[in-house]
């Protein structure tokens, strides 16, 4: 090996992103630059299987959902902002706020919760290590969270899998992230499943379209206007 080589071959292992910043990167890759999307939601149990269309507006940092169908449901909306979550319920004709002990319910009575809407507890409540196939996550002492580990599975920089294990090391919830569609500089994922590990029969599908990259107006992220569409 020519010294120009080793020394190019130094400089590359002391600049490579240590597993924190790369976790960071991945995640803000998925979340996306600013843009809106249609989600479709499709909760599926051992005999029934219902369905959600929301619109959701997010500039990666901040994300809106507003429920479109089905009409018993409609108007419903929730805005995750700096470490809060906001909900509009059209039934009471008011906005709430939701304390931190309310994250662990299940949104609209899926398998996924109202913590994954907020979407920051993998970078802020976990220690991060890289092992031969995936990032290996680990709660930070004190972190309020059910989970004991979890593994994230990549294939080109882009999370595939993630298996969440409990405090006890049984896998307890699987999620999938596939159909990835570049959309300009950026690239989205089109599928999310997420299948609930303790309970056979038990999961749920997002499904992404119709996603349109671009600035998102600043008044969609007000609580104060979560009654009224954006934009």
């Amino acid at each position: 090996m020519s010294v120009h080589v080793a020394w190019a071959l130094v400089v590359s292992l002391a600049l490579a992103p240590g597993p924190e910043a790369r976790l960071k990167a991945i995640l803000d890759r998925l979340r996306g630059p600013s843009h809106e999307a249609t989600y479709t939601i499709r909760v599926v149990r051992p005999n029934a299987e219902r369905s959600y269309r929301l619109k959701v507006y997010t500039d990666g940092r901040r994300a809106r959902l507003r429920v479109l169908e089905p009409v018993r449901e409609a108007g419903q909306a929730f805005l995750s902002l700096e470490g809060e979550l906001y909900l509009y319920d059209p039934r009471l004709g008011r906005t709430l706020r939701l304390p931190p002990t309310g994250r662990a319910e299940r949104f609209l009575g899926s398998d996924l919760t109202y913590q994954d809407l907020m979407g920051r507890d993998l970078e802020e409540q976990f220690s991060v290590a890289e092992e031969r196939e995936a990032l290996v996550l680990v709660p930070k002492p004190g972190a309020p969270t059910p989970y004991g580990r979890v593994e994230v599975y990549l294939r080109e920089e882009l999370p595939e899998r993630l298996l969440y294990y409990d405090q006890r090391g049984a896998a307890i919830r699987e999620v999938r992230i596939s159909g990835y569609t570049r959309h300009g500089a950026a690239v989205l994922p089109g599928r999310v499943e997420v299948r609930d590990l303790l309970r056979s029969g038990y999961r749920t599908v997002v499904e992404v379209s119709e996603v349109r990259v671009g600035p998102v107006p600043e008044r969609c992220f007000n609580p104060l206007s979560l009654e009224r569409g954006c934009p």
